[in-house]
């Protein structure tokens, strides 16, 4: 088998698991720059195994400015031994990618670079400007642009003119459980899920605001919230002064990865009218479970996946086109049933040994390896 490594920033379950079921195709590895702890949690933690590794000797590795633009020392030396035969890296400006896309094209191996869409802060679209001409120049001779959703490839095959070496890819999900969930069916009042963290972007405090609303006219309803992210002490502030902190519960008992999909199992219907996002799990693990799906028409990637009306809803993220779309459930419950019998099917091929598979196809199809 040809050798395979990714060099991936954080050590989430999705890409230890994605790592494993590429041992179908490839002798991959997978080495990680740091754990889940600083971003998500201890409890995102999953055991490596021994295709799996955290660098050591990582410097940058913080919050800050100098965010994800790790250096691992010794990084050369470690693939010196490993030898891959393919060199994917998870994403253009981190320093020791750059370092590990070198050392690729000096030894003659195939190179891929791992994307989403580039965005600045505000969520704008970036243009070609200096720092993309001078990435373009870097990665000239890379072999394959892989992007995380199909929205994305214009944007590095025009826009930043890497053309025909861009292709579609996906991020794997790890849906294992969730399948098995039983269909949602009618209540007096239904349990929500807010899953994603309480930060700006996924707009928690517009959730608490919407869930208010809910309470206000169906008694009995619950809210369940992630309960990591900087606006933790303004969502609670809101809680309180909404009057609805009996209702809400935050996710804090967690104790590993493995738990997370029976907080779905009791969930009924998910919420997420973010400002923006590039696309999230939660709404495949949401999608594979059954539940009921609201989301904002600002959520890109596997948002897009959410056609208002037909297998979720998808809808500006105010209250009031929120309150419509869940209130689409109340009055018609049988909309679980159509909507995850449409979903189920859809996200069940992008598990782990089914984004393998589709990986290893593309690899087949560009390079007949």
């Amino acid at each position: 088998m040809r050798k395979l490594l990714f060099l991936s920033s954080i050590a989430v379950p999705h890409q230890v698991k994605f790592c494993y079921a590429l041992q179908d195709y490839f002798e991959a590895e997978f080495w990680f720059y740091e754990t889940p702890d600083r971003t998500r949690g201890k409890w995102w933690r999953v055991d490596l195994g021994d295709r799996c590794k955290l660098l050591q000797d990582v410097l940058f590795h913080k919050s800050g400015p100098l965010a994800q633009r790790y250096l691992a020392l010794g990084l050369s030396k470690q693939l010196n031994a490993f030898n891959p035969d393919i060199v994917m890296l998870g994403g253009f400006s981190i320093p020791s990618n750059i370092l590990a896309y070198r050392w690729a094209k000096r030894n003659g191996k195939k190179t891929i670079v791992f994307t989403e869409r580039s965005r600045n802060q505000n969520g704008v679209l970036r243009q070609r400007g200096l720092a993309w001409c001078l990435l373009h120049w870097l990665y000239r001779d890379v072999d394959m642009i892989m992007t995380s959703a199909d929205d994305a490839v214009e944007q590095f095959r025009d826009e930043f003119g890497f053309g025909e070496k861009v292709v579609a890819g996906r991020y794997a999900a790890d849906i294992d459980g969730y399948l098995d969930h039983p269909l949602r069916e009618a209540k007096p009042a239904y349990t929500y899920l807010f899953a994603n963290r309480m930060t700006e972007i996924y707009n928690p405090l517009g959730a608490i605001e919407i869930f208010a609303e809910v309470l206000a006219k169906y008694p009995g309803s619950r809210l369940l919230m992630n309960a990591a992210g900087e606006l933790g002490e303004q969502c609670r502030a809101k809680i309180a002064d909404l009057g609805v902190r009996e209702a809400v519960e935050f996710l804090t008992g967690i104790q590993s990865w493995d738990e997370l999909h029976a907080v779905y199992a009791r969930s009924d219907i998910l919420i997420l009218p973010a400002n923006f996002s590039n696309g999230n799990f939660t709404i495949l693990e949401a999608m594979a479970s059954g539940m009921g799906v609201v989301v904002s028409d600002r959520v890109l990637g596997i948002g897009k996946m959410i056609e208002d009306g037909v297998n979720g809803f998808n809808c500006e993220p105010t209250t009031i086109a929120f309150l419509n779309r869940i209130e689409r459930y109340v009055n018609d419950p049988q909309l679980f049933k159509r909507h995850a019998n449409l979903n189920r099917p859809t996200v069940e091929p992008l598990s782990a040994e089914g984004t393998a598979k589709f990986f290893a196809g593309i690899v087949q199809d560009r390079w007949n390896i």
